[in-house]
């Protein structure tokens, strides 16, 4: 890797840790030598520390075995796949990744990677996925409802364009959890394109 790559890289991963800090430093006092405002302090450190939902998170952490079923219209039929996962603490319990490996997607094998947290400053849950059947990425976020299920909207990229999508995700208890995802399949609107069934392997 050349040296200039190495350095843009760098700036880049600097960058989201010091987004939060260059908000402070612009609400501080513009005194020489002013500490920073306590308050604006004790916020920071808030926000920045992993909180319940980041707890539930990461009693995710292990191996998973998953069973999912797909289909690319309403009218189309069911295809089933199974696939395993491994779900890991990250970032100090802030984020879980967790890398996914489908055993037959479309006749072929297919690897994933979810990164899922939740934002303290905006008080949601946020997702990252990509897979090695895509050169992109796919993002949502989303809220926990009354019923405990994180409902989780965001916009589907492919090579049909961009458009509405949403997931929501039900944890049964500490070793299963199942999620819908629900795509805009014009002309028919909104529709269940995959269902996935999880239960804890180790």
């Amino acid at each position: 890797m050349n040296s200039k790559l190495k350095l843009t890289l760098g700036a880049l991963l600097l960058v989201g840790g010091t987004a939060m800090l260059t908000a402070v430093v612009r609400a501080q006092d513009k005194q020489d030598g002013a500490d920073m405002d306590p308050a604006m302090r004790a916020k920071l450190m808030e926000l920045a520390t992993p909180g319940e939902q980041h707890k539930h998170l990461a009693a995710m952490a292990g191996t998973w075995e998953q069973h999912y079923k797909m289909r690319w219209s309403p009218d189309a039929e069911w295809m089933e796949s199974t696939g395993t996962s491994t779900v890991e603490p990250l970032l100090g319990g802030r984020y879980v990744m967790e890398k996914v490996h489908f055993d037959d997607i479309m006749g072929m094998p297919m690897d994933g990677f979810h990164m899922l947290g939740f934002d303290k400053m905006k008080n949601e849950y946020l997702s990252l996925w990509a897979d090695s059947m895509s050169t992109w990425w796919v993002t949502s976020r989303g809220k926990e409802g009354a019923d405990g299920k994180v409902e989780m909207k965001g916009t589907m990229v492919d090579m049909s364009g961009e458009r509405p999508f949403r997931m929501v995700i039900h944890h049964k208890g500490p070793d299963a959890y199942s999620f819908e995802m629900y795509d805009t399949i014009p002309p028919h609107g909104e529709i269940v394109m995959m269902q996935c069934e999880a239960k804890r392997k180790m």
